[in-house]
């Protein structure tokens, strides 16, 4: 199995609110992964939030200050002017020692190290791509130059992720990547036209790993991190509202359902109606069971007060009638169709799609589990670096 390292600095963990470990923990199911910290507090925070598991571990490296004397400055001075002495400012004889020192070269010396870390042990490591405006603290930037000259020097494969805003990104820094993970296609678009390798720029595609490194909250999407009900990217999770009168649109779907052969993960959403002395438990056990045991799928019956929950796990949601749940999936980029034969045709209303025709809605499951199938996430770029899996398409 794979090793992947993920260091995390302070900052770079509170802006994600901490939605990276969703992340870490998702990779563990693939790859033994590391997680590396300089934060005490991030330590401590990722070791709550994170289940125990034999592929994970999680490590706290402490920094060391050294003192600086002037003879020491010097000796810096000397390399750096070494290293750095056939580099020019673009489109000049200036060269870039010379702007550091007119800079003042006392404000780029660190006395800051990490002398616990000896090597970098893994086969990728995976590290969030910094920003001028969002910058890390003088111990965090020295703690991810420290792992990211190790790899480099060690042949280890590096992924950069964008996790603030991309105009505001180090520039140099993306050109030291082996793969670059992007949320947005503008994103991938930038880093392209700045001179990365458009093979080099993953796009996800993966709502769950999008989420994990986005650094805005969504109350809604939270709950794509549901643990009580696994979907697996070989499965389509379908949603079907149940409805008190139109029970024919609704054995018409699970038909549906059945003839498109999908591996199918199934929930059916109660209305909490009554139909003279019959309730609705009654009414789904004797009209419904029989063709969803056709499906031969997982089944769940969910009650009306987790439907958020359930809706964004799903990757279809089918009504036979136009209802709130339906306007809320498509909201979120979760399809959301209306199938009822009795309708004439109508044009799609709020990403809504509607369909009349039991042909249309089996090709229209298919064509999303197609879609699902190529979803790019993390662990798809990873992989492909790794050489384990196919190559990812974008």
């Amino acid at each position: 199995m794979k090793k992947v390292l993920l260091p995390i600095g302070d900052r770079d963990y509170e802006t994600t609110q901490g939605r990276v470990t969703h992340l870490i923990q998702s990779l563990s199911k693939t790859f033994r992964v590391e997680a590396i910290t300089n934060s005490k507090t991030v330590y401590d925070d990722i070791q709550k939030r994170l289940s125990s598991n034999p592929n994970l571990t999680v490590a706290y490296v402490e920094p060391k200050f050294l003192p600086l004397d002037f003879d020491y400055r010097d000796n810096l001075a000397k390399i750096f002017v070494q290293y750095t002495d056939d580099l020019y400012l673009p489109n000049t004889d200036f060269k870039i020692w010379k702007a550091a020192a007119f800079d003042d070269f006392w404000g780029h010396i660190s006395t800051c190290s990490f002398p616990e870390i000896q090597a970098v042990d893994a086969d990728v490591m995976m590290i969030p791509l910094m920003s001028h405006d969002d910058s890390p603290w003088e111990e965090t930037d020295t703690f991810y130059t420290t792992l990211l000259f190790m790899a480099k020097e060690a042949g280890v494969k590096v992924v950069g992720y964008q996790l603030y805003p991309v105009f505001s990104g180090v520039k140099l820094m993306p050109k030291l990547m082996d793969a670059i993970l992007v949320r947005r296609e503008f994103e991938r678009e930038f880093h392209i036209k700045m001179g990365m390798p458009p093979d080099n720029v993953h796009l996800l595609t993966e709502e769950k790993d999008i989420y994990s490194l986005s650094t805005i909250e969504d109350v809604y999407k939270n709950h794509l991190y549901n643990s009580k009900v696994e979907v697996s990217r070989d499965q389509l999770a379908v949603v079907v509202c149940n409805h008190g009168k139109l029970r024919p649109q609704i054995i018409e779907i699970f038909k549906a359902i059945e003839e498109s052969k999908i591996p199918t993960v199934l929930f059916l959403i109660k209305r909490d109606f009554v139909i003279r002395e019959l309730k609705e438990d009654e009414i789904i056990k004797d009209l419904f069971f029989d063709p969803i045991k056709k499906i031969g799928c997982q089944f769940y019956l969910v009650e009306q007060q987790s439907l958020v929950p359930i809706a964004m796990s799903a990757d279809v949601v089918i009504s036979p009638s136009y209802v709130v749940p339906l306007e809320f999936a498509a909201r979120y980029d979760i399809a959301a169709w209306v199938y009822n034969r009795c309708y004439d045709p109508h044009p799609d209303v709020n990403g809504v799609k509607f369909m009349n025709r039991l042909e249309d809605l089996k090709l229209a499951l298919k064509k999303a589990y197609e879609t699902k199938k190529k979803r790019v996430g993390v662990a798809d770029v990873l992989n492909h670096l790794t050489r384990n899996f196919h190559e990812v398409k974008k």
